[in-house]
Parts: C-alpha cells; sequence; structure tokens
C-alpha cells in the first residue's frame, strides 16, 4: 500500500512538470518595454509605445508601462521597433523616440527609454 502510494505521488509530480505553462508559447520571444527617470532609474507608469516590424506596417501591438515602468509582449522571432507614441504628463523623452530590439525564440529582450520628469 506504501509503495502504491509513493509510486502514485511521484508520477503524478512527474505529469505536472512535464505539463507545458499556460500560455507559453516556446516559439516567441518576450519584448519588454523600459520607463525610467533619474540617474537612479526611477520607473514611470503611462508610457505608451507602438510595436512594428522593422520592415515598416501597421502597428502590432501598443503597450503602455505600468506601476513598475515596464510593458511586455510576446512575438515571433523578428526584427521589431518599438516607437514611443505617448509620454506621461510631466514628463518629456531624454532618449530616441524609437529602439530596434530582435527577438528570439525564449529569449526576453528590453527596449529601453529614458525620460526626464517633473
Amino acid at each position: 500500500m506504501r509503495s502504491t502510494l509513493i509510486v502514485t505521488s511521484v508520477l503524478g509530480a512527474m505529469v505536472l512538470a512535464a505539463a507545458p505553462v499556460a500560455g507559453a508559447d516556446p516559439a516567441q520571444g518576450t519584448l519588454k518595454v523600459q520607463a525610467t527617470t533619474g540617474s537612479d532609474p526611477i520607473p514611470v507608469s503611462g508610457l505608451s509605445v507602438g510595436v512594428t516590424t522593422c520592415a515598416a506596417g501597421s502597428v502590432l501591438a501598443t503597450l503602455t508601462t505600468g506601476a513598475d515602468g515596464t510593458a511586455a509582449h510576446d512575438f515571433a522571432p523578428n526584427c521589431y521597433q518599438a516607437e514611443v507614441t505617448s509620454v506621461p504628463s510631466g514628463c518629456t523623452l531624454a532618449s530616441m523616440a524609437y529602439v530596434q530590439v530582435d527577438v528570439r525564440a525564449g529569449v526576453p529582450v528590453v527596449a529601453p527609454f529614458q525620460l526626464h520628469c517633473a
């Protein structure tokens, strides 16, 4: 009885470990927008960024940073351009208005934006 319980527990744990994470697609990579201000750096919420492929075209996603100064979205591997579309009130852009990044499967990549905020 005890060995059956142990075997069942081990098999159950193996099945759970092998199950894919819900929503995760190993064929995609994550593009993370990061908005900061100051030399410390302090996160900035409310920065909106439109994402297109580097070859241009229509906007695939619009990301807006949250309280932690970040926003993320999964994309298929490719070259993407993240371009600022809206800056929070009281802030001005201190870096370039766009960043190009290469998204690769399973590898997170950051598009950083620096702002000056009052």
